[in-house]
């Protein structure tokens, strides 16, 4: 049957590099196109849509990847001042201008203090404004009428020259003066994004250093926060700090829903003075895992009445050939981040291998590039050579960090502790395939488990003892339910099943779950009721329907790598095979310990889409059908089928009556 086994072309990815010529640059514009196309009609200057969502896998740099969005944004941007108003003292001015406005304003205000700070003599001091003002025009071009035209040609507001001109002749009629910065306070808006990393009120609305008294006439201090550096731009906050402060979230709602931030909302005791509102027209970008998301929903339904623009960030690209071009471009611009060399034309099917292992698809690159990073970060610091060997290395010296639990296994297994069966036949027993996961640190592994199952006269019940036991969970309960249905589907369609069942997972003390195993544990039930022997060298893994069409299981390559590690450690000379989904295939992806165990003949997988498919790998014989009584199909059928004068639930009635008697 070997001449039927998958060549080694399909059990790896085959990546086309020709005419590959990456660049050094970041790439996230281009290999996720819709999320780009959301970003730039959320920030159209005639979009008035107020929150952007963008869901991503955890593993993404969302800062990095908006920041590329972002790149190529033109917004104008503009500044704000906060001005002390001498006819309102308690009502401080605030106001929005432009960049140029800014500029000339702040030049305006330092003129002024020189103006204030000049030794004009007391008897001039003494004289009415209009007199010392035309003492001032006198005195050269800082004059205040000469500070005001300049103004008025940086197309600041009227407002502020009457403020400004106010100001003036305040502070000049004012006791003590010190310096005029204590009266005003600007600040830029920052344009395209503004990340606010630690979500409380003081970082997002702002907090007072000084509380003022009563009789103060200066404007109080304070540090400006999120909010106001994106009035007119752009703030993005990341969905979990919104979820640990509900509150705050939506009095920020409030002042997006009302384009107005209070001063009050600054972190600080009830001031004596509050300036007018700040006008914001802030657009919003929430970020998160999908569970972030959906309990941020969860806490405020209404935010889709802001306006909501929703995007989600795939986890892979399709490995086409000018995606392969920018991931690897993009791999490299990332790596010129980190201070690490480009990669090496040597490199390139390594990394393309290891990125399509991650999604577990032949034809797709996983787009959790900080995992490749590390790795390649790995090979060059321990000076590993810029090669598919070098790459091995870097590979076995990051997971030897986190592999104590199979280190663990492996030698239960050396030790046979845990007993498994790599060569000769047994009736009911069967090797199967797991993948062992765990929570926090330590990698996923696979590695074969020993099923048997028992039967014995009865009602065509056939028993989870995973189930009973409380070790297995409802998607194994259901997989052992589709078992029986496939059964007497198709044994005992027409009358009753005489036997009963146990299939139990031998050594196995921690809850599973899962319907990966019920194409071996339906064959080790076949195996049980036609007392046919099953041969113990083939590991199998499937799903199972109610039809007998073997369905995909994940961890594929774990499933397969570990069996043969195992095979290894048992010392087993025989060759082994490995029976798995033919829907399987776009997902295999294995090491190259695995692919030279196959060139070398020691490890054969076989592809199957039925049930039926399974049997000749597993018993030397074909499935057949019911009326070949030299199949493994007409064997069972011969053992449960009685005459037609006898019907088999009569006759286990008549055998129970008679063993009564007999006691």
């Amino acid at each position: 049957m070997t001449e039927s086994a998958l060549s080694i072309e399909k059990l790896k990815p085959n990546f086309s590099l020709e005419n590959i010529n990456p660049t050094n640059d970041i790439q996230w514009s281009s290999l996720l196109p819709i999320a780009k196309s959301s970003f730039d009609h959320f920030t159209h200057a005639n979009n008035h849509q107020q929150v952007m969502v963008c869901q991503a896998p955890s593993f993404f740099n969302l800062h990095s990847v908006l920041a590329d969005f972002a790149k190529d944004l033109n917004i104008e941007q503009q500044a704000y001042a906060l001005i002390f108003n001498p006819t309102q003292p308690q009502r401080p001015y605030c106001v929005e201008l432009s960049q140029k406005a800014q500029q000339a304003f702040e030049q305006a205000m330092l003129q002024m203090e020189d103006l204030l700070n000049k030794d004009f003599g007391s008897e001039l001091l003494a004289k009415e404004i209009g007199e010392e003002l035309a003492f001032m025009e006198e005195s050269q071009s800082d004059s205040l009428s000469k500070i005001l035209k300049r103004l008025n040609q940086a197309q600041v507001p009227e407002q502020v020259l009457n403020l400004i001109k106010q100001l003036f002749e305040y502070l000049v009629e004012l006791p003590s003066f010190t310096s005029i910065q204590k009266f005003y306070k600007t600040w830029l808006n920052k344009p395209t994004l503004n990340y606010c990393y630690e979500f409380t009120r003081a970082t997002i609305f702002g907090q007072y250093l000084a509380q003022p008294t009563a009789d103060n006439t200066e404007l109080v201090e304070v540090n400006l926060g999120a909010i106001h550096h994106s009035a007119s731009g752009i703030l993005v906050l990341n969905a979990e700090d919104i979820l640990a402060e509900a509150k705050l979230w939506f009095e920020l709602k409030a002042s997006l829903t009302t384009s107005t931030l209070s001063w009050n909302k600054l972190q600080g005791e009830k001031l004596t003075s509050q300036p007018q509102h700040l006008p914001v027209t802030t657009k919003l970008v929430l970020i998160g895992n999908a569970n972030a998301i959906a309990d941020l929903y969860e806490l405020d339904p209404s935010i889709k009445n802001l306006g909501l623009l929703e995007t989600e960030l795939p986890l892979e690209v399709e490995a086409s050939s000018t995606n392969i071009n920018l991931y690897l471009s993009h791999l490299n611009g990332e790596l010129h981040q980190h201070g690490l060399s480009s990669l090496t034309t040597e490199l390139y099917e390594c990394v393309l291998n290891y990125a399509a292992k991650l999604c577990e698809h032949q034809q797709y690159l996983s787009l959790d590039v900080q995992e490749l990073i590390a790795l390649l970060q790995s090979l060059e610091l321990n000076q590993f050579a810029a090669n598919s060997q070098g790459f091995t290395q870097a590979l076995k010296h990051l997971n030897d960090n986190v592999n104590n639990q199979q280190k663990f296994s492996d030698l239960s297994y050396r030790e046979r502790q845990t007993n498994i069966c790599l060569s000769g036949e047994q009736v009911g027993q069967i090797n199967g395939l797991s993948v062992i996961d765990f929570a926090g640190l330590g990698l996923s592994f696979g590695e074969p488990i020993r099923i048997t199952a028992n039967v014995f006269q009865g009602d065509g019940d056939f028993n989870d003892i995973e189930r009973k036991a409380e070790l297995a969970g409802n998607v194994h309960a259901k997989s052992m339910m589709i078992i029986h249905g496939f059964l007497n589907q198709l044994f005992a369609s027409e009358h009753h099943f005489p036997y009963s069942g146990n299939v139990v997972f031998e050594q196995s003390y921690h809850e599973i779950d899962g319907d990966s195993a019920s194409l071996a544990s339906a064959l080790a039930l076949l195996s049980a009721i036609s007392k046919l022997p099953i041969q113990q060298n083939t590991a199998v893994t499937g799903a199972l329907d109610q039809k007998g069409n073997v369905l995909a299981v994940g961890g594929i390559n774990e499933k397969i790598e570990g069996y043969l590690r195992v095979a290894k450690l048992v010392n087993t000379n025989q060759p082994i095979q490995v029976v798995i989904p033919e829907a399987n295939l776009n997902q295999l992806n294995l090491s190259q310990e695995v692919l030279n165990a196959v060139e070398q003949k020691q490890l054969s997988i076989f592809a199957v889409s039925t049930i039926s498919q399974a049997v000749p790998y597993l018993f030397n014989l074909p499935a057949g059908d019911l009326l070949d009584e030299e199949s493994v199909y007409g064997k069972i059928n011969k053992l449960i089928n009685l005459p037609n004068d006898e019907p088999g639930l009569i006759r286990w009635l008549l055998k129970k009556v008679s063993d009564l008697f007999k006691f």
